[in-house]
């Protein structure tokens, strides 16, 4: 016990003169924030690129191959090489998962939901497990990315920084975008997208104190990329140009296939969740070496859908595909993606998001040049378009997704026609799903972000829990009279009229009652019940507040009676229009990371 204690004396002190050194001197606006933000890139930036070489390590222990030379090469090894691989590869997950009693491993959802809802804390030992998870099921050969799990372990790494200086919430969630940034733009190498992803996926909002502290990460991390990997954009393209713009009705068109693509790709997923969940009798440990024989068996035909598959969409990209082949790997592709999912294998969506959109492109391109010869583009700048397209309505992220295919090919050029084609393909996949495949996994599990955490806490928040008990009641047959001197002693506002049961018959303000009931004896004696209205609207104790702001608005009442959810006549409080709206603004300021300065929690 003593020396426990001595060693948590030890370590204390080191906090505290670490919080002392960043915070005495400029406090958040100055030089505290952009101290972590800097050291956050950096280690979220070396975690990113640990992540990527180790990926490679194990795919050449494994297959004996690189991932630039994956596609190409397994096609030479037996099949039974890569069963093997996949089989033990699902083993071993199945084993991590089990020894941290995790049935999957975790990627972006868990952090946009740690983001909104959960302070920006993640668990660093989930996090670590979740990443070998992931490099073991990718190093194997599963059909999944690597981005959602660089993400998630980018943020990992800020929010064990946030607990061990014991900062606060608001601090914690912009560090979170930190780390995300700093990993996407160490992974692409590409500091645009990096900061545009952590602000529209991750943090939802584009606010000026969280923006700059973001950039500063994603550069950061940027540098470690380029220092130990170099300056080079993930795929090498040859230069395309738009040769008319009469293709640009084209473009359009692709942008509804990349939807009805994006839309099959997410509605596999979907099943693939629910499904998941009810595979009880096959134990969840074991499930991601049944899912390696299927993937294991389409690549015995398909080797290029292994792994991230980026040799085949580079190769897609550079237009080095026939027609056949292009629709072949992207159902090939899809399928062994949903396979890998739905067995617990641990990875992303992007990688595949972006194999399936640039063979949805490259096929898109052959059949228009077939068509419009002198009027079509090459097949490899629709793949560019096409795999743009994909991704966006797949992330629900157009912005930072086209920003990434931008840096990640390098290509400038068809920057109008990627716009056009994501923009078309986001708006035609909202109409089916929630704005994103992330927000599609988190409302499996009855958490739905799809409007912000605002929103979310409006639904989840109960009337009960802000409602007034101060309330007064009056008989339907009391003179009118003494109703007024009760609306007088309450200061006005709203008064439940009920009947001899005490049941809610109506409701009374000063405005329903003759100006003249002083100067009128009968009138004042008049009972109530002649001057009270129905209140159509109103909410039980048990409902959503949304539900209530909803009530409200399209009232235009200011109150609300709230009932007893069991005797529905019977007025238990009464909800303000303005107490909702203050709940809502509160937790609006919370979701952007304004509610207190940068120190230590309360």
């Amino acid at each position: 016990m003593p020396a426990s204690g001595k060693k948590s004396g030890f370590f204390g002190r080191i906090r505290r003169r670490v919080r002392t050194t960043l915070f005495s001197a400029g406090g958040y606006e100055f030089g505290a924030i952009t101290i972590l933000a800097v050291l956050v890139g950096i280690i979220s930036g070396y975690a990113a690129i640990g992540f990527y070489l180790a990926i490679g390590e194990l795919l050449e222990l494994i297959y004996g191959l690189s991932e630039a030379e994956l596609a190409s090469g397994a096609k030479h090894l037996p099949f039974w090489h890569i069963m093997g691989a996949l089989i033990g590869g699902g083993l071993v997950v199945g084993q991590i998962l089990r020894l941290i009693n995790r049935h999957q491993a975790r990627g972006v959802p868990n952090v946009i939901e740690a983001a909104a809802l959960h302070n920006g804390r993640l668990g660093i030992k989930s996090g670590i497990a979740s990443a070998v998870a992931t490099i073991v099921s990718l190093g194997s050969g599963a059909s999944m990315g690597r981005e959602g799990p660089v993400v998630h372990l980018g943020a990992t790494m800020a929010s064990a920084l946030t607990r061990a200086l014991h900062l606060n919430p608001s601090a914690a969630r912009t560090l979170l975008g930190c780390g995300v940034a700093a990993a996407v733009a160490a992974s692409f190498n590409a500091p645009i997208a990096g900061v545009f992803f952590a602000l529209e996926v991750i943090l939802g909002h584009y606010a000026l104190h969280a923006f700059a502290p973001i950039v500063i990460s994603a550069i950061a991390g940027t540098l470690v990329s380029r220092a130990h990997l170099g300056n080079f954009p993930a795929f090498e393209t040859t230069e395309y140009m738009i040769v008319s713009f009469w293709e640009f009705p084209a473009f359009f068109i692709l942008g509804i296939a990349a939807a009805l693509v994006a839309v099959t790709f997410m509605s596999g997923m979907d099943w693939g969740d629910k499904v998941r969940t009810k595979l009880d009798k096959i134990p969840f440990w074991l499930q991601p070496a049944i899912a390696g024989v299927f993937v294991g068996a389409i690549a015995i035909f398909y080797p290029e859908i292994l792994s991230v598959g980026y040799e085949a969409t580079s190769r897609a990209l550079n237009g080095e595909y026939g027609f056949e082949l292009l629709v072949s790997l992207m159902v090939a592709k899809m399928a062994a993606t949903v396979i890998s999912y739905t067995g617990r294998f641990g990875g992303g969506v992007f990688s595949p998001s972006l194999f399936l959109g640039a063979m949805l492109g490259g096929a898109f391109g052959i059949v228009a040049a077939a068509i419009f010869p002198e009027l079509a583009s090459t097949p490899g700048l629709y793949a560019v378009v096409g795999m743009g397209a994909v991704a966006s309505a797949v992330l629900g992220a157009p912005i930072s997704t086209m920003l990434i295919v931008f840096e990640i090919t390098g290509d400038y050029n068809v920057t109008i026609a990627v716009m056009i084609a994501s923009a078309v393909s986001s708006m035609v996949t909202s109409a089916f799903f929630e704005r994103s495949f992330f927000l599609m996994q988190l409302a499996n599990r009855g958490i739905r972000l799809e409007g912000g955490k605002a929103t979310f806490l409006l639904k989840s928040a109960r009337v009960a829990d802000h409602m007034t008990r101060d309330f007064f009641t009056v008989r339907d047959t009391e003179p009118a009279l003494k109703a007024r001197e009760m609306l007088v002693t309450q200061g006005g506002g709203l008064l439940i009229v009920t009947d001899e049961a005490g049941h809610m018959t109506g409701t009374l303000t000063f405005s329903q009652l003759p100006p003249d009931i002083f100067d009128s004896p009968e009138k004042a004696q008049t009972p109530v019940v002649k001057f009270m209205r129905d209140m159509p609207q109103k909410v039980k104790s048990t409902d959503a507040l949304q539900l209530a702001l909803h009530r409200l608005e399209m009232s235009g009442e200011e109150v609300l009676p709230v009932i007893s959810p069991t005797q529905e006549a019977v007025v238990v409080g009464l909800i303000r229009h303005r107490d909702v709206m203050k709940e809502y603004n509160r937790a609006l300021l919370e979701s952007q990371g304004r509610d207190h300065k940068m120190g230590r929690r309360a």
